[in-house]
């Protein structure tokens, strides 16, 4: 071999090297986005799971003090808007082993741009305590939004929307939250 036929065979391998290491680089890359997004989307269904089991466990109504005026929503379930910021309260029943049934508070709200969930103790007493120390579930929520579906239309509860009028027991309950990068996620719940 002549020692320009080895420069060029030299070069081509440093050419064939560089493409090579960048193709393993841009999949090294996608292979982390990839697990990236898939703890996120495994993170915000097991949020909606919580969610649907606490609706899912809500107390009936004969349970809970009667409403002065009924709403669209079960007694059990309470979405509250101030400033802008909507909570959605739940009180369930407990999971329990024998004994009587035992009320909680469970409250969703967005604070610190983040999805949390505070609980009440379980108890027997009505009305039931109020829900304290929030847990972090979705760190980097921006908004969170419930609807219900009542008489063929969506409205918002506890929003100024008076919805059907009569008002008319929902069917179905809406839940969206945002992140803060943009994407939705959206479950509907049947009530």
């Amino acid at each position: 071999f002549t020692p320009v036929e080895m420069i060029v065979a030299i070069s081509l391998l440093s050419i064939m090297a560089v493409i090579a290491w960048r193709g393993l680089d841009y999949v090294a890359g996608q292979r982390e986005r990839i697990d990236r997004d898939t703890e996120e989307l495994s993170r915000i269904l097991r949020v909606l799971s919580q969610l649907e089991r606490d609706v899912a466990q809500r107390a009936p109504d004969f349970m809970l003090p009667a409403q002065s005026a009924p709403g669209v929503l079960p007694a059990s379930i309470v979405v509250m808007a101030t400033d802008g910021a909507v909570s959605l309260e739940v009180v369930r029943i407990a999971p329990r082993a024998g004994g009587p049934a035992r009320a909680q508070r469970i409250v969703y709200r967005i604070t610190d741009a983040a999805l949390t969930r505070s609980v009440s103790t379980s108890g027997t007493d009505l009305p039931v305590a109020q829900a304290a120390n929030p847990v972090e579930l979705l760190p980097g929520a921006r908004r969170l939004g419930v609807r219900a579906f009542a008489g063929g239309f969506w409205s918002e509860p506890g929003s100024s929307d008076v919805g059907v009028q009569p008002p008319v027991r929902a069917t179905a309950l809406e839940v969206a939250i945002e992140s803060s990068d943009g994407a939705r996620y959206v479950r509907v719940f049947a009530l």
